[in-house]
């Protein structure tokens, strides 16, 4: 057992673990991937803001040299960007419209092509744009030359810049420049395998920081767990001789309830066993009495039972309330009394508990159908969770009883030992209950049985 319980332990530390090394790799992977986005969005924006500002001083010197140009023409708009593509280095450009009309392709071998609506709005802010293809279609740019394969997957640079007088706000033209984005894409993944390099070696480094701290704490949480348990089986070796004490005085209490419980059976048995009259009803009594007698054995003794194993499992209030009410049924119809349980009381009491708190309901009750009269009735329910309410309407007892109610001796029947409710006041202490008195009158009287505060409540 110790040996398995070891091997949980370190199957559970290392599921521990693991998770925390997954959770930290995914941490480093998400920021990898964003920081990888982010460097690539900068690298492409510096490229285009660098282009857009070299464009704008390039065209105040072209105006200047020639000039008769105006840049609202679309022709000298046309050679503008010829003298702007080759000092940039472009393979070609595009020319539109404000409104994003295609006008014009330099060189010729340049294909015509849309823009979006995305690459429009960045124009019509008067700012620049680039967008790097990784494997562009040749065609889609350029007419390939016979010896490219057309499908042929190419990294192309767009970059989209307004046209427009320098210091006014007016868009008179749109140019999209392309050049070859192999030495851009280069740049990029040689930036982001340093990246991933360096997430690298932080994963490794935290690896190892978080194995050393982990390390540390399930020592040290197992050095307190070692001193927990050791104190714990200090605790429960006392709590057992308690608990022996106590059992002994509960097993003691159980007995003497049996005895109280058979005598009034017992001695009804016995005047009709010397009673040389008995007819067939009087033999129909004699053998219910003894059914009863039996009963009331066996709940003791399974009750004891309970009290003496190990084996414990949880029953509602209300399902108790419902099993007494059936093992108590015939008692009821044989005097004619009507019994009401009504309770939705779902907190938990275990088997051992149960038990005796049936055996206090039982006496409660027996003793509200000797009070009522031919079809009296009696209430069994709970106020809210954890007190049990016995009420009947009985004449109710004397104020005399009232004082010594729950002292041996003290009984409102004329044959009665006075034993049962000192025998159920000490069953419900021995499971840390309380039963009360609380009103009698000549309409009636209510008992409540209050469970211990810790009872397992849903």
């Amino acid at each position: 057992m110790i040996y398995i319980t070891s091997v949980l332990k370190r199957s559970l530390q290392l599921v521990i673990f693991s998770v925390i090394l997954v959770v930290f790799a995914v941490a480093i992977w998400i920021s990898n991937v964003q920081l990888g986005a982010k460097l690539r969005e900068q690298v492409l924006s510096k490229r285009s803001e660098v282009l857009q500002a070299i464009s704008l001083v390039h065209q105040v010197n072209l105006i200047e040299a020639y000039g008769d140009l105006s840049v609202e023409n679309p022709a000298d708009q046309l050679l503008i960007m010829e003298e702007i593509s080759e000092l940039s280095g472009a393979d070609g450009f595009r020319l539109y419209s404000p409104e994003a009309n295609y006008l014009y392709s330099f060189p010729e071998n340049i294909t015509e092509g849309k823009l979006s609506e995305h690459q429009l709005q960045i124009a019509k802010s008067l700012s620049s744009g680039a967008m790097l293809i990784e494997q562009a279609r040749v065609e889609d740019w350029i007419i390939p030359p016979d010896s490219m394969d057309s499908d042929e997957g190419v990294p192309i640079l767009a970059i989209i810049l307004p046209i427009h007088i320098a210091e006014e706000d007016e868009l008179l033209g749109i140019s999209q420049l392309i050049f070859d984005g192999e030495d851009i894409l280069y740049d990029i993944i040689e930036l982001e395998s340093r990246i991933n390099k360096q997430s690298i070696f932080i994963f490794f480094i935290g690896a190892g920081i978080i194995s050393l701290v982990l390390l540390v704490a399930f020592r040290l949480l197992g050095q307190s767990q070692n001193r927990l348990a050791r104190r714990t089986e200090a605790l429960n070796k006392a709590n057992q001789a308690l608990a022996l004490s106590n059992k002994t005085h509960v097993i003691g209490s159980i007995a003497t309830h049996l005895i109280h419980g058979l005598r009034n059976p017992l001695l009804s048995l016995k005047s009709y066993i010397n009673n040389e009259s008995l007819g067939d009803v009087r033999s129909s009594d004699a053998v219910e009495a003894v059914d009863r007698m039996e009963k009331m054995i066996d709940n003791v003794v399974s009750t004891i039972r309970d009290n003496e194993d190990r084996v414990l499992y949880d029953i509602t209030v209300c399902d108790l309330l419902t099993v007494f009410q059936d093992r108590f049924m015939s008692v009821l119809n044989k005097n004619n009394v009507i019994l009401k349980v009504e309770s939705i009381d779902e907190s938990r009491l275990d088997n051992r508990e149960a038990g005796l708190v049936l055996l206090i309901i039982e006496n409660l009750v027996s003793n509200s159908v000797d009070a009522c009269k031919n079809g009296g009735e009696i209430s069994l329910h709970t106020l809210y969770p954890g007190v049990i309410r016995v009420s009947d309407n009985g004449s109710g007892l004397s104020k005399d009883l009232q004082g010594k109610l729950f002292q041996a001796g003290s009984s409102a029947k004329m044959k009665g030992s006075g034993l049962g409710l000192a025998i159920s006041k000490q069953l419900a202490n021995s499971i840390g209950a309380e039963l009360l008195l609380v009103e009698t009158s000549k309409n009636g009287t209510v008992f409540e049985l209050c469970l211990a505060a810790g009872f397992k409540s849903n």
